[in-house]
């Protein structure tokens, strides 16, 4: 019994030492301390857009050209940094600029090349969108850093860009895939499923899908298609799939939740912040990332500027999410 109360007392104290630490960091390292600065590929310096580029972790820097998009013409990229530290940002966000909120990657790509181009222009944009947000030092998880840099910048583009009346992102669903292999183990390993997430409906369109070969169920052939590299080239199967991998990414990310809070942390981050759950993107990236991680969905979170306190403050309080049709449509 010595030892319990001794490990948990040790518990407790190393508890108690983080949260002191997390109170003087986000102290250290609050909001009007910071400098917010746009990076350029012409006017900062480059051992500052090498961090850039190396610590991305949304959307790996493929090559010096997509480095150069990123930072060019119907693009922004804005980070904070400390004035101790003036070389290393802390956290950073990339930016499109579009006319619309996009259901894709390809459209980011395409809507800075139709500003390139001159078909379309920065001044015109309406829907700004955060594609990527990375926080570059793991010791400062526990500050909120990345909700302050929206804030700001968004404030910042509504300055430059007054026509500017939509702010969304286009964001990954981390986990999904690992989530789904859970699943299905659990509800091959138990054959029951309390939940409902595989609906008599569901397994009716798999076993039209993937009927039984060689022992295996329509389920095991789910994941073992899944697992394929270029399974999204196969135009049918795509379209057949959409309506249940949709579903199943509105559960996961709406029904599925952790304490009355969302699994995905991606989805907890943005709603912590105010937003709302907007649309689920079907083959949205289709690069290998991923592909491996949610089957190419994504989804968009749409900060509505008049509501974000609003949505914020019912989240905290009572875990109750703003969920529209394009999300909420797939469960029905």
């Amino acid at each position: 019994m010595k030892y319990e109360y001794t490990e948990k007392g040790q518990q407790y104290e190393l508890q108690a030492a983080q949260r002191c630490i997390q109170t003087f960091l986000t102290s250290l390292f609050r909001p009007g301390v910071l400098n917010l600065e746009r990076i350029t590929y012409d006017n900062t310096p480059a051992a500052i857009i090498e961090q850039i580029a190396r610590k991305e972790a949304v959307h790996p820097v493929q090559s010096l050209n997509d480095l150069r998009q990123r930072l060019g013409p119907g693009r922004r990229c804005f980070a904070f940094f400390h004035p101790a530290l003036p070389q290393r940002p802390l956290v950073f966000v990339h930016v499109s600029l579009l006319q619309q909120i996009p259901d894709c990657m390809e459209q980011i790509q395409i809507g800075s090349e139709k500003i390139v181009q001159g078909i379309d222009a920065e001044h015109d944009a309406r829907c700004a969108t955060f594609y990527s947000i990375t926080n570059t030092e793991p010791g400062l998880a526990g500050v909120d850093l990345g909700n302050h840099l929206i804030k700001h910048v968004v404030k910042q583009l509504k300055e430059e860009l007054p026509k500017l009346d939509t702010f969304c992102t286009l964001s990954p669903i981390p986990n999904l895939s690992k989530w789904l292999q859970g699943k299905i183990a659990i509800h091959q390993s138990i054959h029951d499923d309390n939940e409902m997430i595989f609906t008599t409906k569901d397994m009716e369109l798999l076993e039209r899908i993937f009927p039984h070969s060689s022992g295996n169920s329509p389920l095991g052939l789910l994941l073992e298609t899944l697992q394929m590299p270029q399974w999204h080239t196969n135009i049918q199967l795509v379209a057949s799939l959409k309506p249940f991998l949709l579903k199943l990414a509105a559960y996961y990310l709406t029904i599925d939740t952790h304490h009355g809070r969302p699994l995905c942390p991606v989805a907890k981050f943005h709603i912590r912040n105010g937003a709302e759950m907007f649309r689920l993107n079907y083959m949205a990236d289709t690069t290998n990332k991923g592909m491996r991680n949610s089957y190419g969905l994504m989804i968009n979170y749409r900060y509505p500027l008049e509501e974000i306190e609003e949505n914020h403050a019912r989240y905290e309080m009572t875990g109750k999410i703003k969920v529209n049709d394009g999300v909420n449509c797939w469960l029905q």
